[in-house]
C-alpha cells in the first residue's frame, strides 16, 4: 500500500463518525441468553441495527456522540481513547463539549467519555470539570447526554472511589497557558487528528508496579490503572460460581472479553476468572444452564493479582 493509499485511509477514518466495532466482544454475536440491545436503546438517532445478529451502524444517521460506547457491556463499540485522554490531560482535568461556551480543551460530545477515561484522569488531576452545551437542542448527542454522563460518573467511582467531578453549563474557568504552550497547541492540531487513527490510548498508561497484566481493551486498561492508583475501596465487578456447576463451557464461551476461562488439568476442569477483564455484563449469569453463577464485587488486590481467580474445580459427571 502506497503513501497516497495510507493518507486516504487515514482521512476516511477521521471523517467516519461511527465507532469501531469488535464483533468477538458483542453479546449478540456471542449468543448470550437474553442478548443485548443497549447500543440500540442508547442511540438517539436510530443509527444502530441488530437485525443481522451483529451491530451495524448507519453512518448517515450516526453523529459520533459516543453514547453507544458508554453502555456497551463487552466494550465491543469504542472510539480511539488516545485523543480523549490527551484532551483531559492537556486541560488538566477540564474539558468541554464542542457546543459548550468558551475556550479550552474540547471533545465532540461528552457522550464519548467513558468510566475508565474519567477514573484514570481523576487519578492524575483530582476533581474534573466537564462543561456541556445545550444538550436539549443539540444535534450531536441530544437531551439524554446529562443522564448518561451521570451513569458514567457513578461507574467511574467503582474504580476510583475518590473520583469527583463538576458538570457545568458555564464557560470553563480555564487553565493558564503561556505563549509557548499556546504555540505548541496550535502545532499539535495535526498531531491530534492523526491520533484519531490510532486505536489505543497513549503510551505510559501503566505506572510502576502495575505489572504487564492481561491484554485488555483500552477502556479496561484505563480502569485497571485507576484502580491501582486508588487509595479507596475499589468495587470491581466479578462473578462467583456456586455448587451445582456442571463445568460446561457456556460461561467461558459467552464471556465477551475472555475474562472467564475453562482449563483442563489432568482429570479435572477448572473455571478461572481474570478479574481485570470482567465488565460485569452478566452474560455468564443469564446463560448458565444450571443457574449457579452470580455477580459480586471484589477489591483492588483481586484486580491487580498476578494469577487468575479460581471459580470452580472438579471432575464433571459427563467426563
Amino acid at each position: 500500500m502506497g503513501l497516497l493509499d495510507n493518507l486516504l485511509g487515514a482521512f476516511l477514518k477521521l471523517t467516519d463518525p461511527t465507532p469501531r466495532y469488535t464483533g468477538s466482544r458483542c453479546l449478540v454475536e456471542k449468543y448470550a441468553v437474553g442478548g443485548c440491545d443497549a447500543c440500540v436503546e442508547a442511540c438517539p438517532y436510530e443509527a444502530v441495527d441488530l437485525a443481522h445478529f451483529r451491530v451495524e451502524i448507519d453512518d448517515t444517521r450516526c453523529t459520533g456522540c459516543g453514547l453507544c460506547t458508554q453502555v456497551c457491556p463487552g466494550v465491543a463499540l469504542e472510539f480511539p481513547l488516545g485523543p480523549l485522554q490527551e484532551a483531559l490531560d492537556k486541560g488538566r482535568g477540564q474539558v468541554k463539549c464542542s457546543k459548550a461556551e468558551g475556550s479550552g480543551q474540547e471533545v465532540l460530545c461528552l457522550g464519548r467519555l467513558t468510566p475508565g477515561l474519567l477514573a484514570e484522569a481523576a487519578s492524575r488531576h483530582g476533581q474534573l470539570t466537564l462543561a456541556r452545551g445545550d444538550c436539549e437542542h443539540c444535534k450531536i448527542g441530544g437531551p439524554t447526554v446529562p443522564q448518561a454522563l451521570e451513569r458514567v460518573v457513578e461507574e467511574a467511582r467503582r474504580y476510583s472511589p475518590e473520583f469527583e467531578v463538576a458538570v457545568t453549563t458555564e464557560a470553563l474557568p480555564g487553565v493558564a497557558v503561556g505563549r509557548r504552550e499556546l504555540f505548541q497547541q496550535i502545532l499539535g492540531g495535526t498531531r491530534r487528528m492523526a491520533a484519531e487513527v490510532l486505536p489505543e490510548p497513549p503510551e505510559a498508561l501503566v505506572p510502576e508496579g502495575a505489572g504487564e497484566g492481561p491484554a485488555l481493551p483500552a477502556e479496561l486498561r484505563l480502569r485497571r490503572v485507576a484502580a491501582l492508583r486508588s487509595q479507596g475501596e475499589v468495587r470491581w465487578p466479578a462473578v462467583r460460581v456456586l455448587e451445582g456447576c456442571t463445568l460446561c463451557p457456556v460461561c467461558a464461551n459467552v464471556c465477551p472479553t475472555g475474562a472467564i476461562r475453562r482449563e483442563r488439568e489432568e482429570g479435572e476442569y477448572v473455571l478461572e476468572l481474570e478479574v481485570s477483564a470482567c465488565t460485569g455484563c452478566a452474560a455468564c449469569v443469564t446463560s448458565c444452564p444450571p443457574q449457579v453463577v452470580e455477580l459480586v464485587e471484589v477489591g483492588r488486590d483481586a484486580v491487580l493479582a498476578e494469577e487468575p481467580l479460581e471459580l470452580y474445580r472438579g471432575e464433571p459427571e459427563w467426563s
